[in-house]
């Protein structure tokens, strides 16, 4: 039986209480990377997400590539999100559990934008290191996820940053583009894909390790809280149920 923590990124889109409600319903566990602009248009259904004990996490103001904007805009996209976040919280007079941040596209603002197993994509360190330092300053941690065992995880540092990444990403999102990444132009292709030994990842070149199903490795799961994709979202919960995983709850990473 794998091992897996649901984390969905984009949140709240106008279908988000229908996917908040599924998992509910489905007694899973999330976290829901939240944009701050948003969130301020649909502020009662995250209290309400809370109230369920979802977790809401932040993922930027306006969901830029962090790579294309300046560290003064790097930082308000930071800061923005976590007052609406703080704000969200009161209002569902509930302590704050902990502090969690993704980047859009998985962009750290290093210039790589978000290809982080491409060796041949250079990176500027000091760049990175000043937004990790943004995160850092406000509280913001990653749980060690000592159970995600992937070695192209450990090997490029996704662990030691302040920021999380993901270990599987469904790529549902593809769906929605002209010319769909890595060929997954139809909801059967991402489900088929949802059962390989080796799934290719857009980020780069990943080796042969094994990976998703056919490891023993915990999972970071990426799903997207897309209007275009909301019919999907249900189908694709289903078909991972249908598979040897199970759902974990976050409470172990949460502050005492």
């Amino acid at each position: 039986m794998k091992s897996v923590y649901l984390t969905i990124d984009d949140s709240p889109s106008l279908q988000f209480k229908k996917k908040m409600e599924y998992l509910y319903s489905k007694n899973i566990p999330a976290v829901f990377f939240c944009i701050g602009n948003l969130m301020e248009q649909n502020f009662p259904v995250l209290v309400e997400a809370i109230h369920k004990g979802f977790y809401i996490a932040n993922h930027s103001y306006t969901h830029p590539a962090f790579s294309t904007i300046d560290l003064k805009q790097a930082k308000y996209e930071i800061e923005k999100t976590d007052e609406l976040i703080e704000k969200l919280y009161q209002t569902a007079n509930v302590l704050r559990p902990a502090k969690w941040f993704r980047f859009p596209y998985g962009d750290k603002g290093d210039l790589k934008r978000g290809f982080v197993f491409n060796r041949f994509k250079k990176s500027d360190k000091n760049r990175k290191e000043t937004i990790q330092s943004y995160l850092r300053d406000l509280g913001y941690e990653q749980p060690a996820f000592e159970g995600v065992t992937y070695n192209f995880m450990r090997k490029h540092h996704l662990f030691s940053d302040i920021d999380w990444s993901w270990s599987f990403d469904v790529a549902e999102w593809a769906l929605q583009e002209k010319k769909p990444t890595m060929g997954l132009n139809s909801e059967e292709k991402i489900i088929d894909r949802l059962n390989q030994k080796r799934p290719k990842d857009c980020r780069g070149f990943l080796g042969f390790e094994k990976r998703w199903i056919s490891s023993t490795s915990e999972e970071l799961l990426l799903l997207h809280d897309h209007e275009k994709t909301s019919s999907f979202f249900p189908k694709i919960i289903d078909e991972l149920q249908k598979l040897p995983v199970q759902f974990l709850d976050f409470t172990s990473f949460l502050k005492n």
